[in-house]
């Protein structure tokens, strides 16, 4: 073969594999996922068992000690209590091509510990974990199978803050993203609030029950009870009384239906606050029954004896419970103890030798009166005639023991009480009318607290607040900067992370404010005021500055402004001379997106202007206006390019120039047309050009 031959029979092949790599390189990645799950506190327990991760089942192993550090993520086993070995399994991704398993992970200080990453036959080699956290990646070889992550140890804790797994879905398999709501659950004082909830995966739809009911796919079809949203990715609607509302995201390919896991939110509507603890009885007062995560209700019906039925009861951070079954008997002193009347004002009352209650609308002479006492760890002992009240485990329900009766079964109850809701005030009240604001004030009686993501903003305003713990009942939240004189406009401070907690002490509960699409609303005001014209102090570049190009116009302003978008009123920069003009885009410098309450804004072109010459940039009276809606006024702008690129000419200086034709090349030197047909030219895509040995910019 002769020399130049081989060397062009190289050159092919060398491209034919180059070729050949790439469509491999695409067939690998086309159609690759990520999953990722960040580890929060909470979300692994010593008992271990089945936990959802980023909408993924795990199975967890238990574990002589489950901690947190906020560095560090999620910390098993401790200096005094080392788990030898802790590990983390899924079948979830067991149809999908895993291509690459990645886990964040690190050790204690003196410890020791190794990780290893399993993928059905494939296991990664033994990581020797550092001190810090650091990412650690087994690259599969395109294997399926289940996944095991484990962590093996003799010495002192060890962490894991997330994991992050590469992998190719099966064919027709899809994995749903659980719907979020972003609507805090805290108690609603007043009137209707609206509740959101969202899907990450824009394609899904979510359905949602309000009744307690799990939503289902199939029942909306049969219309039976779930409901579709309105919108693709939001519900949104009014709520009145106490709810727990269900959601699930659905996506539907032809036959095949492909759902989420089911999220669940309760939104307690109500003046009163749940039931508290009460080591104290109060003669009048309403208490609850709690014992073993289970509410006795209030007795209804005809009969007039029986057990108390029971319903659950979720005890938040052991200060309160949240039951709205339970509207509570009440407790009145009399000689001897106390008597015991449900909601219809019957007494509850024990006779002869039988294990339930007894029930009356009139006081009975016997049996009706009970010995109520409360110890060190608040279990109450109810007793009658030495019957002592007990929750049964094995039954589910009240019932009255002798002591020869009670076993191991039977559980003291305790005693809650209803109260009302901490009342809060916020100074300057809310509604109120300046044409400045500094701070406000949050206080209660009965302690107040901000929790340590508490963030506060202005809506529509760029500034920040800074809270102080004034004292065990006061909060202040101070704007960085006064916010000021805008004319009769509506200003709303808003809780956007964290909450601020009233009764921190005993109950820890969120203050009860308006909310909407996840932000709740502290307290609304009206600046009002007659605002300083604004006016445009400074351009940058300055008018009739030399430049090598044209890319960004930054304007400050004397005071607060805002843009225009009526069509006739917007900015022109052209060539001078010239009869194009260059498109512009509005940009946004130390803004929240609205462009209202800036003191600088920016235009920018869609690409830099190189070419050599002048460039004149108008600015209409009215486009920019200022915080009471004036017209700031216009401004006329010109500006040089010059740089070594030579003056570009447009394509109509070109045409004119040629009786023989004319040969087009790329900027780069590639001949692009070569014609006699004017007519040509003008099908040439947008950009420069050398057009017979002159630049030429082709709109």
């Amino acid at each position: 073969m002769p020399p130049e031959n081989k060397i062009i029979y190289l050159y092919i092949m060398k491209r034919i594999l180059l070729s050949l790599f790439s469509l491999i390189f695409m067939a690998a990645t086309v159609g690759a996922e990520t999953y990722t799950h960040t580890f929060n506190n909470g979300e692994l327990i010593t008992e271990g068992g089945t936990v959802t991760l980023s909408d993924i089942e795990w199975t967890a192993s238990s574990s002589t000690h489950v901690g947190w550090s906020a560095e560090k993520g999620i910390q098993i086993g401790s200096k005094n209590n080392v788990n030898p070995t802790y590990q983390l399994s899924t079948s979830a991704l067991a149809g999908c091509t895993i291509r690459s398993i990645t886990v964040n992970s690190s050790k204690a200080n003196s410890g020791d510990a190794e990780l290893t990453i399993s993928v059905g036959s494939q296991t990664s080699e033994a990581y020797t974990l550092g001190t810090s956290d650091a990412a650690y990646t087994f690259d599969c070889e395109d294997t399926t199978g289940d996944i095991t992550i484990r962590w093996d140890a003799t010495m002192r804790a060890y962490y894991v803050k997330s994991i992050t797994i590469e992998y190719t879905p099966a064919a027709g398999s899809v994995i749903v993203p659980t719907p979020e709501f972003k609507t805090p659950a805290v108690i609603y004082a007043d009137k209707a609030e609206n509740v959101t909830v969202e899907t990450t995966d824009q394609s899904a739809v979510i359905y949602y029950t309000t009744d307690g009911t799990d939503p289902s796919y199939e029942d909306y079809i049969n219309d039976l009870g779930t409901t579709k949203c309105s919108k693709y990715y939001v519900m949104y609607f009014n709520l009145t009384e106490t709810t727990t509302i269900k959601a699930m995201a659905v996506k539907v390919d032809g036959d095949a239906v492909f759902k989420s896991g089911v999220a669940e939110q309760t939104y307690i509507v109500s003046r009163t606050m749940p039931y508290v603890p009460a080591n104290d009885i109060v003669s009048g007062n309403k208490y609850a029954i709690v014992a073993a995560d289970s509410a006795a209700t209030l007795f209804y019906g005809d009969k007039t004896y029986g057990y108390l039925p029971t319903k659950t009861a979720t005890e938040a951070n052991g200060k309160y419970i949240e039951t709205v079954e339970c509207a509570g008997f009440t407790f009145t002193a009399v000689d001897g103890g106390y008597t015991i009347q449900d909601e219809l004002g019957r007494y509850v009352y024990h006779a002869g030798t039988y294990t339930n209650f007894n029930y009356s609308a009139e006081k009975p002479a016997e049996g009706a009166v009970w010995s109520v006492a409360t110890d060190a760890e608040g279990n109450a002992t109810i007793a009658c005639d030495g019957y002592t009240v007990y929750f049964s485990t094995k039954y589910g329900t009240y019932g009255c023991y002798p002591a020869d009766k009670v076993t191991e079964e039977h559980v003291l109850p305790r005693l809650y009480t209803q109260r009302e809701y901490p009342t809060y005030t916020v100074l300057p009240a809310t509604g109120s009318t300046f044409d400045k604001f500094e701070s406000i004030s949050v206080t209660c009686e009965e302690g107040i607290a901000a929790t340590d993501d508490l963030k506060v903003e202005a809506e529509g305003i760029k500034t920040t607040f800074t809270i102080t713990q004034t004292d065990d009942n006061t909060l202040t939240i101070t704007a960085a900067e006064p916010i000021t004189t805008y004319n009769n406009r509506e200003l709303n401070i808003n809780i956007t992370a964290g909450d601020i907690i009233l009764n921190p002490a005993e109950m820890s509960m969120g203050i009860p404010v308006q909310a909407k699409y996840g932000v709740r609303t502290i307290a609304k005001y009206v600046l009002t005021g007659n605002a300083p014209a604004a006016t445009i102090d400074e351009v940058s570049p300055a008018n009739g500055a030399t430049v090598e190009e044209l890319s960004h116009f930054v304007f400050t302003f004397s005071y607060y402004a805002g843009h225009n978008e009526d069509a006739s009123l917007q900015p022109r920069l052209y060539a001078e001379g010239k009869d194009w003009t260059y498109a512009l885009e509005q940009t946004l410098e130390k803004s929240d997106g609205t462009m209202i309450g800036m003191q600088q804004a920016a235009l920018k072109t869609t690409e830099p202007l190189k070419g050599n010459g002048n460039y004149i940039l108008e600015i209409p009276t009215g486009y920019f206006t200022d915080a009471n809606g004036r017209q700031v006024e216009g401004i006329t702008l010109k500006y040089t390019v010059k740089n070594d690129s030579g003056e570009i000419a447009g394509i109509g200086d070109v045409l004119t120039e040629s009786e023989n034709g004319w040969t087009v090349y790329s900027i780069a030197g590639i001949k692009v047309l070569e014609t006699e047909d004017a007519t040509e030219l003008n099908t040439l895509k947008p950009g420069i050009y050398v057009i017979n040995s002159k630049k030429v910019l082709v709109k």
